[in-house]
């Protein structure tokens, strides 16, 4: 089932949340690496159905450039059991059909918190902001995590929804994704839009119902 709806990443099932990029390098190869994404995903969805599987989102940079990608499971283990068996054939499908394509590696990460503003933002928007963090340190990542999200508490941005901060499994990442429906102030924020959404075959635990629609930059 492929929707037009932000992810719900504070959802309790989620035992794991990845995050990758694949640079495609233009906005013409960004929109068809992504809806080969999306086909294949929701084709391996509807054919598999892996329980564990509960969400894959993808988003465009706004220069063009880059496919964001944030997928949910309900652990590392089932994700990757079912990688070891189909990622190769799905990888190999879309690169014959869009060469080129460059894939940075894909992070682990865990929740650590969820910033509720106040005076909530629109989290129907279909933008939201990336920030990072890479440090050597485990300690640095979950110190800019803890930071970040009492800046926000302390602080929070006109226009931002729910917040989410990550640390990564192995503590050398940290990620801040919120969403927007404006520009804000956080050092290094990368605006990214909602191109599509898979649900895997438990989506309607979650109340999502699919959407359609979408605004640019």
């Amino acid at each position: 089932m492929t929707t037009l709806e932000l992810p719900d990443l504070a959802r309790p099932d989620a035992g794991t949340t990845l995050i990758s990029e694949w640079i495609v390098d233009t906005p013409d190869r960004q929109d068809r690496v992504a809806r080969a994404l999306l086909g294949e995903w929701d084709e391996l969805s509807a054919r598999c159905r892996p329980e564990a599987f509960l969400r894959l989102s993808c988003f465009a940079s706004g220069d063009g450039r880059v496919l964001l990608s944030v997928a949910q499971w309900t652990s590392d283990e089932a994700h990757l059991a079912f990688v070891r068996e189909h990622r190769a054939e799905m990888v190999g499908r879309i690169d014959r059909e869009i060469p080129g394509i460059r894939r940075p590696g894909l992070v682990r990460y865990r929740l650590a918190h969820t910033v509720v503003p106040d005076s909530v933002g629109d989290d129907t928007t279909d933008v939201i902001v990336v920030a990072r963090a890479v440090s050597e340190l485990a300690s640095h990542a979950s110190r800019w995590a803890e930071d970040t999200a009492d800046r926000l508490r302390a602080a929070p941005h006109p226009g931002t929804g729910t917040a989410h901060v990550f640390v990564s499994e192995d503590g050398a990442h940290g990620l801040l994704y919120a969403p927007v429906t404006q520009a804000i102030a956080v050092a290094d924020a990368r605006p990214y839009r909602l191109l599509g959404t898979v649900a895997g075959p438990g989506a309607d635990a979650d109340g999502a119902e699919p959407a359609s629609g979408g605004s640019a930059f």
